[in-house]
C-alpha cells in the first residue's frame, strides 16, 4: 500500500459507513456503499486491518453488531466496522441541520441558503461529542485516527482534551471558504480552534489550502504560508493539498470490456442521435443544473442546426429529501427542462432526456462511454469525480467542465467553463461538438496520463505519508 502501517493500527472515523445492512425480502444483506472514500480505504482497510467508526443508518445495521456495536466487515475476516446510532432528533439536528443547512452551504459559499440556528449547533456538538467518546473507548498506543469531513470538526479538539498524545489527521472533502464567507458561522472560532488540535490538515486544492490558513489567521493562529504550517495554543498543525484521486485501473479496464461496449451501444440506438452529450449530478443548488439548462436552451438558439441532431441527457439522483431547498430545486429544473423541450422538440426529438432517481453506478458507467461530450458544470465542487471518471472510459469523448470544480485545477486539458455564462457553456457545447478528432485525443490522453499517476492509491498512500511525516 505504499505507507508502513505495521506499528500502527489505522482508526477510519467518517459520517457515512463503508457497507450497510438492509432488510431485503426477510433477508438482512450487506450492501457495499458508492463513494470515493470507500474505494481508496476499504481496500487498505482489509490488508491492514484496524477500525472504521461511522453512523450506522442501514435499516438492519444495529441488528448485525455484538455489544460494542461492532461488526466485521466485509466478511468474518475483513476489518471491525463500529456504529454510532444516532436519534432522529440528533439526525435532523446534526445532518440534516447543522451539517446541511450550516456547514454545506457556507463552505460553498451560499451564505444565504444558510440557517444559524442555535439547535442545530448544540446538536452537531453532541454528536461529534458522541464520536469523540466512541473514539476515546477504542484508543491503544500508536492509533493514527484519520477523520473525514465536515461533519465532524469538532471531533479533533475533544479528543485531545482527553487524550492528549493522540495522532489525529483529517481530510477535508469539500470546498474550505475564504474568511468573508466562514466568518458568517457565529461558532467559526470554536470549529477554527477544535480543527486546529488535529496533527495534519488536508484538501483537495491550493486555494481551500489557502483559504483555510487565511481563516487560522483570521483568530490569532500564527502562519506560515510557505512551510504550510499553523501554530495555535501550543499546537503545531501541518496543512497540504492533495487531490483526491479515482480507481484509474478498474474504469480504464471497462474500455476493454465487450459487455460494457454492448451497453453503451444499446444506449446509442435508444437515442437514434448523431450526438449524445451527457450530465449526472446528485439534486444540490451547488451543481449548476438550472444554469446548465440556460446553457443548453442558449446553444439550441444560437445553434439552430443541431436541432434534431443532439440530445443532452441529463440523470439527476435524489439527495436530502428532507431538507425544503431540495424539493424547491427539483421543480424548478422540471420546468426549465420543460421549457426547453417545449420550444425546440420536433417528431421524435426531444432536446433534453431527464431522468429522475438513483442508478448503480455500473448501470451509469456506459452512458459515460455512450455519451460524445459531458456537461459538468457545478458551480463549486470541492473536486468532482465523475469528471475523472468520465475521461478515464473514454476514447474519444470531450470533457466540459466547471472552472469552479477543484478537478478544473488539475484537468486544464478539458474545455472549461464559468457555469453562470450560458453563452460560454452554448459555445462550448459548440466546441465539443465541433473538435477535431486529433485534438479530441490529444486532450484525452493528457488527461488520462494524469489521472493514472495521481489515482486513488496515490491520493491514499500521498497523505499518509505526509501525515507520518508530521511526527519524523
Amino acid at each position: 500500500m505504499g505507507a508502513d502501517l505495521s506499528e500502527s493500527r489505522l482508526v477510519l472515523v467518517s459520517n457515512g459507513e463503508p457497507y450497510k445492512h438492509e432488510f431485503i425480502d426477510d433477508r438482512i444483506e450487506k450492501v457495499k456503499l458508492a463513494g470515493g472514500l470507500t474505494t481508496g480505504l476499504d481496500p487498505l482497510m482489509q490488508e491492514e486491518g484496524g477500525l472504521w467508526i461511522a453512523w450506522g443508518r442501514g435499516d438492519a445495521d444495529f441488528e448485525v453488531v455484538d455489544g460494542d456495536n461492532k461488526v466485521k466487515v466485509p466478511d468474518e475476516n475483513g476489518y471491525t466496522l463500529k456504529r454510532i446510532r444516532l436519534s432522529s432528533d440528533e439526525q435532523d439536528g446534526f445532518y440534516y441541520g447543522f451539517s446541511n443547512e450550516v456547514m454545506w452551504p457556507i463552505c460553498h459559499t451560499f451564505i444565504s441558503k444558510a440557517n444559524f440556528k442555535e439547535y442545530y449547533w448544540n446538536s452537531y456538538k453532541t454528536v461529534n461529542r458522541k464520536y469523540a467518546d466512541s473514539i476515546i473507548e477504542e484508543i491503544k498506543e500508536n492509533d493514527l485516527v484519520w477523520i473525514h469531513d465536515y461533519h465532524l470538526a469538532l471531533v479533533p479538539g475533544m479528543i485531545k482534551e482527553r487524550a492528549d498524545q493522540t495522532k489525529i489527521s483529517v481530510f477535508w472533502h469539500i470546498p474550505w471558504p475564504a474568511w468573508e464567507a466562514f466568518r458568517t458561522i457565529p461558532w467559526r472560532k470554536e470549529i477554527l480552534e477544535n480543527l486546529l488540535q488535529s496533527d495534519f490538515i488536508a484538501f483537495h486544492t491550493e486555494l481551500f489550502l489557502y483559504n483555510f490558513i487565511s481563516c487560522a489567521d483570521q483568530i490569532g493562529a500564527e502562519v506560515n504560508y510557505r512551510k504550510q504550517e499553523i501554530k495555535y495554543k501550543c499546537r503545531k498543525t501541518k496543512i497540504s493539498s492533495i487531490p483526491l484521486g479515482i480507481d484509474y485501473d478498474k474504469f480504464s479496464k471497462l474500455i476493454d470490456n465487450k459487455n460494457y461496449y454492448k451497453e453503451a451501444e444499446k444506449i446509442k440506438k435508444r437515442y437514434n442521435i448523431e450526438k449524445l452529450i451527457f450530465g449526472v449530478d446528485r439534486l444540490d443548488y451547488t451543481k449548476g443544473i438550472w444554469q446548465r439548462l440556460k446553457g443548453i436552451d442558449k446553444f439550441f438558439e444560437k445553434y439552430p442546426e443541431y436541432r434534431g441532431r443532439v440530445t443532452v441527457l441529463q440523470r439527476v439522483s435524489p439527495s436530502r429529501n428532507k431538507v425544503a431547498e431540495y424539493e424547491k430545486m427539483r421543480e424548478k429544473i422540471n420546468k426549465k427542462i420543460a421549457e426547453i423541450n417545449g420550444k425546440y422538440q420536433k417528431d421524435n426529438w426531444v432536446p433534453v432526456k431527464y431522468f429522475y432517481g438513483s442508478l448503480p453506478q455500473e448501470k451509469l458507467l456506459p452512458y459515460y462511454k455512450a455519451a460524445d461530450a459531458a456537461l459538468i458544470t457545478p458551480l463549486i465542487d470541492g473536486m468532482n469525480l465523475v469528471a475523472k471518471e468520465y475521461l478515464a472510459v473514454q476514447e474519444d469523448g470531450v470533457l466540459i467542465l466547471s472552472e469552479f470544480a477543484g478537478a478544473a485545477e488539475y484537468l486544464d486539458n478539458a474545455l472549461i467553463v464559468n457555469p453562470y455564462n450560458q453563452e460560454e457553456i452554448a459555445d462550448s457545447i459548440y466546441s465539443a461538438l465541433t473538435m477535431p478528432k486529433k485534438e479530441r485525443k490529444e486532450r484525452l490522453k493528457i488527461e488520462k496520463e494524469k489521472l493514472k499517476k495521481y489515482d486513488i492509491n496515490w491520493w491514499r498512500d500521498s497523505f499518509l505519508k505526509q501525515w507520518a511525516e508530521v511526527y519524523e
